[in-house]
């Protein structure tokens, strides 16, 4: 099991690659293509159906993976249900195009709006059975078929751009991606839907959660920046909105697409609570390994990361991502949890941690904003992470039957090792970043990286050696990493 779940992990994270690339590579080609207002009447459109989609977000194919034994009549009122909620949301979109253009004074958006509400409607008849790409742990399957739609989307939306120049382009290329998504369904995954309600409260009594957690995250999101633009203005929010981008690179780029591989590999290991502990420990160990020493480089290499990329004028960015980083480390760790949580078939034990980030989020902006500002805020995003965690440990403690003790010897070295080295990187490479010029910036962020990428793995290693040699997630990935280059080696020899 513990093969599979890396395996799809590895293939999720090379998704997220794929689909950042292909991101970075559209917005370059299109912001010659179009002008910014383009951009905005879509991303206008996109505010309002946001929230739509926001509060009809149930999850029910989280149910589905999570439930050891799902029938027929469960992947059918599933597709039923998203069928039915689909609907209603393409209703309530095109009810609120004619508002929406009155609100924004532009007339645009109502075909806009509804262009987008006819896509939803047919997203809502996607193949439920591309779920069990996840339950049976296929992720190549799940790679397959999540990239070539975003490759037909990416395609079309250029296409569509050099040829109308319009904003028409970015609303088409988003159709289509969502139609081509239905289509690939069903091409790629034997399943053939009927309809069917029979297990709709079932479903319901746990989506039900999941719909919270959803609004909940959605919330703890979006308060920082809202309470930023409202009281410190459009430029104070612009830089927090860019730090906590840069901030949360290692837990949206690396451990999100873990975590969508280790929910169903927990889910299949909830009858075996001894195999069910061991996974969720190596887990723990794996993403403590990565996020410590990324977040960690994040924060001492912010400087000439901004000055380098962004310019001298994004400087007050800087303090803000290096608290951010520390927050995304912690919140890292707490999403493992809630993984947990979900396989376990207990979402409100997910609930309850989000609201305890909630409430020390709120109260910590109250307390802190006046004195430090726009950084107070991110002191608030910090100590509401360091609450929720303090929340979560002790129930998955609980849950899974976990110890103490157990979860220190995970944690220590890839802490103590990303500590040491974030204090020998800055020592190295640090300048003040208002002396910071391009060619200082360049030589501090390589060398800094290069110097990190030595420096960790040496004194995890050296503090592995001095505990004794245990098994660990560590000497794992390198006997993994050793098989793959023998392997290679052996095909790359000549037969005879």
């Amino acid at each position: 099991m513990s093969k599979e779940i890396a395996r799809g992990a590895a293939w999720m994270v090379l998704f997220r690659l794929l689909d950042r690339s292909i991101g970075v590579v559209s917005t370059a080609i299109l912001a010659r293509l179009l002008v910014p207002a383009d951009f905005g009447l879509v991303a206008m459109a996109m505010s309002i159906i946001a929230v739509i989609e926001l509060a009809t977000a149930f999850g029910f194919e989280i149910a589905l993976i999570q439930k050891r034994d799902p029938t027929r009549e469960h992947f059918d009122t599933a597709w039923t249900l998203n069928v039915i909620i689909a609907t209603l949301g393409a209703l309530v979109t095109v009810a609120a195009a004619g508002p929406a253009a009155r609100f924004y004074g532009d007339p645009r958006l109502v075909p806009v709006m509804i262009a987008i509400a006819a896509a939803w409607l047919v997203y809502g008849f996607e193949n439920i059975g591309t779920v069990n790409f996840r339950r049976d742990m296929d992720f190549g399957a799940e790679f397959r078929w999540m990239a070539s739609k975003r490759l037909i989307a990416f395609v079309v939306t250029v296409i569509a751009a050099v040829t109308l120049r319009s904003y028409w382009a970015l609303v088409i290329g988003s159709m289509t991606g969502r139609i081509a998504g239905v289509v690939l369904s069903y091409v790629m995954h034997p399943y053939r839907p009927r309809f069917a309600l029979s297990r709709a409260r079932e479903l319901f009594s746990f989506s039900g959660w999941v719909l919270a957690n959803n609004l909940v995250g959605v919330i703890l999101s979006k308060v920082p920046h809202f309470f930023v633009g409202r009281v410190f203005g459009a430029q104070a929010v612009g830089t927090y909105t860019v730090a906590a981008e840069v901030a949360q690179l290692a837990q949206t780029e690396l451990i999100a697409p873990i975590n969508r591989a280790m929910f169903p590999g927990y889910s299949r290991l909830v009858a075996d609570p001894e195999a069910f502990r061991r996974t969720c420990l190596g887990a723990t160990g794996l993403i403590m390994l990565i996020v410590f020493p990324v977040s960690m480089g994040i924060a001492v290499l912010a400087g000439p990361f901004i000055r380098l990329l962004l310019g001298d004028q994004w400087g007050e960015a800087v303090p803000i991502i290096q608290v951010l980083a520390c927050a995304g480390a912690v919140q890292a760790l707490t999403s493992n949890n809630v993984s947990a949580y979900l396989a376990l078939g207990r979402p409100h034990l997910a609930t309850a941690t989000f609201i305890a980030r909630l409430i020390v989020l709120l109260l910590g902006i109250a307390l802190l904003y006046e004195a430090h500002g726009v950084l107070g805020v991110a002191y608030a995003e910090l100590a509401a992470s360091l609450i929720s965690m303090a929340v979560s440990l002790p129930t998955l403690f609980l849950t899974v039957k976990l110890t103490v003790g157990e979860y220190a010897r995970a944690l220590w070295r890839p802490l103590v090792g990303s500590a040491v080295m974030g204090w020998i990187v800055a020592a190295s490479t640090f300048t003040p970043f208002q002396e910071l010029d391009a060619g200082r910036a360049a030589w501090e962020l390589v060398g800094g990286t290069l110097l990190g990428m030595v420096v960790y793995p040496l004194i995890v290693a050296t503090l592995w050696w001095a505990a004794g040699r245990p098994a660990a997630v560590e000497v794992d990935i390198v006997r993994k990493a050793l098989e793959v280059w023998r392997e290679r080696r052996a095909a790359g020899k000549p037969a005879g």
